[in-house]
C-alpha cells in the first residue's frame, strides 16, 4: 500500500514539474522528470514482484528504465503518431540522451536504499497469528 501511494505521489509531482508553471528553473524541470521516472521504475517493479527482493528489483528497474529511454531510438508511423500527443509525448519522450540513463540509475539506487531503511525503521508485527 505504501509503495502505491509512493507511486501515485510521484506520478504526479512528475506531472506537475512538467506541465504547471512553476518557475523552477529548466535544470530542475529536466532532471527532476527523469529521477522521478526512475523512482517510478522502482515502484512498479517493487509492485508487481516481491518487495523482498530489493536488488533485483532495482536491476529489473534499471533495465525497463534503460528500454523506456532506447524506445526514443525506436521511430515507426506508429510509435510517431503516438508520441506527436501530449500523453504520448509525455510517456514516451523524443530524444534519447545516456545521460537520462545515469540519471535512472541513480534514482532507482536511491529509492531502493530509502525503502530500505524505510522497512528497517518500521516495526514489524511479530505476534504469531492465533491457532484455531
Amino acid at each position: 500500500m505504501r509503495i502505491s501511494l509512493l507511486m501515485l505521489g510521484i506520478i504526479l509531482a512528475g506531472v506537475a514539474v512538467r506541465k504547471l508553471p512553476l518557475g523552477l528553473p529548466f535544470f530542475v524541470t529536466k532532471w527532476s522528470g527523469s529521477w522521478l521516472w526512475g523512482m517510478m521504475m522502482w515502484c512498479a517493479v517493487t509492485l508487481l514482484f516481491s518487495p523482498r527482493h530489493p536488488v533485483r528489483n532495482a536491476l529489473l528497474a534499471l533495465v525497463l528504465a534503460s528500454m523506456s529511454e532506447g524506445l526514443k531510438c525506436l521511430h515507426t508511423p506508429a510509435l510517431d503518431h503516438f508520441r506527436s500527443n501530449t500523453l504520448g509525448s509525455f510517456l514516451l519522450g523524443h530524444h534519447f540522451a545516456l545521460t537520462n540513463i545515469g540519471v535512472y540509475t541513480l534514482a532507482i539506487l536511491a529509492t531502493a536504499y530509502g525503502a530500505g531503511c524505510w522497512q528497517r525503521r518500521t516495526p514489524r508485527n511479530t505476534t504469531p497469528p492465533p491457532s484455531f
